[in-house]
């Protein structure tokens, strides 16, 4: 089973959805999760030596409130987890996933994907399917389906 299970997290509904799926798997074998949030802050200095942040799609902001829900869920499940954000320097998020599912140790990585299609997969590409297809470690990919919340 899986003892050390390694959950990404953005804030989006499908990373919601991956956490939940993490945090039953986790009280099925009595694993931990690390659920990790990759922020990136840039790294080129700006011309008096400090680090400048460039945009990034998941915001120092929006990690803290992601790692916030994630350790209440924990909480409320009585699993065992920690939260961490990870800043990527530039690098892809999908290396920074690999290189952290390494770090720990994880049996499993779980993530949830947007599920785009289209223009806009080739245009914006696929963490997901990067990450599965990289990284050395089992990855289950967890997909937010909208319609099933609209017809709610």
């Amino acid at each position: 089973m899986y003892k050390r299970i390694l959950v990404a997290l953005d804030g989006s509904p499908s990373a919601q959805r991956a956490l939940a799926e993490a945090v039953k798997l986790a009280k099925l074998s009595g694993g931990v999760i690390e659920a990790l949030c990759v922020v990136d802050r840039g790294k080129w200095p700006d011309a008096e030596g400090r680090s400048e942040p460039e945009p990034a799609d998941l915001s120092q902001e929006a990690a803290s409130v992601a790692m916030a829900e994630a350790e209440k869920l924990f909480s409320e499940a009585h699993v065992r987890g920690k939260v961490r954000a990870i800043d990527a320097y530039a690098e892809s998020i999908p290396a920074v996933l690999a290189r952290a599912a390494d770090e720990c140790e994880a049996d499993l990585i779980v993530m949830g994907t947007h599920g785009r299609r289209g223009v806009k997969r080739f245009l914006l590409g696929s963490v997901a399917e990067t990450l599965v297809r990289t990284a050395g470690r089992p990855v289950l990919v967890v997909r937010h389906d909208s319609s099933e919340h609209s017809q709610s």
